[in-house]
C-alpha cells in the first residue's frame, strides 16, 4: 500500500509540471511625468519641477529621459508663462517669485508631435509640530522608529503626503478621524536609510483627494506581497493627458501643494 502511494505521488509532483512562456516583449514606450508646483506654508514663493521619462520594461534598468522638450507653467489668472529650464537627466525647474493662491495653474509639456496638458489649483497644508525618533523596533531590528505630530486643518476633508528623507519612503494620511486637532503616528524606516550625517528630512504636503487616491494606488502596488497568486500589478493612470491623441496613455501626475519641512537630527543608529 506504501509503495502505491509513493508511485501516485512520483505521477501527480511530475503531472503538474508545465512550461510557461513569457512574452518578454516591450513595445509600448509611454511618457512619465511626475510634474509639481511647490509653496512652503509660510512663503509666498515657490518653486516647479518637472521629470520626464519613458516607460520601460519589468527587467530593464535603462531609464530613457527626455531632454529636449519644451516645458512651461501658465498661471491661468493672470496668463502669467513661465518656461522650465532644463537641468539634467529629464529634470526641468523653474522659481516662481509669486504663487497664487486664488489661481489655477497648467502645466504644458510640448515633445515632439505630443502635448501634454494638466490644470491643478494650490492645495493648502498644515505645519509639521515636532518629529522625534521612537523607542519601539520592529520584529527584524533593522527599522528605526520616527514618530512625527502636526495640527490639522480646521476644514473638513484634508490630505497629506508624508516623505521621510529622499529615498522613496512615503505615507499618505487624511484627516477622518481627527479633523482641527493634533496627530502623532509611527513610521518606520529601514536603519541602511538614514544619512550618514543623522539627520533626516521630514516634508509634509498638503494634497488633494485625486492625488490621495492616486498614491494611496501606488503605495498598495509596491508593498503588495502575497505571493504568486495575487492579483497583479496596474497600470496607474495619472491627471495628465496628450491633448494631440486622447487614447494615449501617460503616467504621472501634476500636483501643485503647500509643504511643510522639519530636519530631525542625532538619530541614534544602534
Amino acid at each position: 500500500m506504501k509503495k502505491i502511494f509513493l508511485f501516485i505521488s512520483i505521477i501527480l509532483f511530475f503531472g503538474c509540471e508545465k512550461v510557461i512562456d513569457l512574452d518578454l516583449n516591450f513595445s509600448n514606450e509611454n511618457y512619465v511625468i511626475d510634474a509639481k508646483i511647490n509653496k512652503h506654508v509660510n512663503s509666498n514663493s515657490g518653486f516647479s519641477k518637472v521629470l520626464i521619462t519613458k516607460s520601460r520594461p519589468y527587467f530593464n534598468d535603462n531609464i530613457t529621459y527626455i531632454n529636449d522638450a519644451n516645458v512651461r507653467i501658465l498661471e491661468l489668472k493672470t496668463n502669467k508663462e513661465y518656461i522650465l529650464n532644463f537641468i539634467e537627466d529629464g529634470v526641468y525647474e523653474i522659481d516662481i517669485p509669486y504663487i497664487n493662491e486664488q489661481s489655477g495653474y497648467q502645466l504644458i509639456v510640448e515633445h515632439k508631435k505630443n502635448k501634454f496638458s494638466s490644470i491643478e489649483n494650490l492645495t493648502k497644508s498644515s505645519l509639521i509640530d515636532n518629529v522625534t525618533q521612537g523607542d519601539r523596533n520592529t520584529l527584524s531590528d533593522d527599522d528605526i522608529e520616527i514618530v512625527t505630530t502636526f495640527t490639522d486643518l480646521i476644514q473638513n476633508d484634508n490630505y497629506f503626503l508624508f516623505e521621510f528623507g529622499d529615498k522613496g519612503n512615503i505615507q499618505v494620511a487624511r484627516d477622518l478621524y481627527i479633523n482641527g486637532n493634533s496627530f502623532t503616528f509611527s513610521y518606520f524606516i529601514n536603519k541602511d536609510q538614514i544619512p550618514e550625517s543623522k539627520k533626516l528630512k521630514v516634508k509634509m504636503e498638503g494634497i488633494n483627494y485625486n492625488y490621495f487616491k492616486y498614491m494611496l494606488q501606488i503605495l498598495i502596488q509596491t508593498n503588495t506581497q502575497n505571493g504568486p497568486f495575487s492579483t497583479p500589478p496596474a497600470s496607474i493612470k495619472g491627471n495628465i493627458n496628450n491633448v494631440n491623441n486622447d487614447d494615449d496613455i501617460v503616467f504621472g501626475y501634476f500636483k501643485v501643494c503647500e509643504y511643510d519641512e522639519y530636519v530631525l537630527e542625532e538619530i541614534i543608529i544602534d
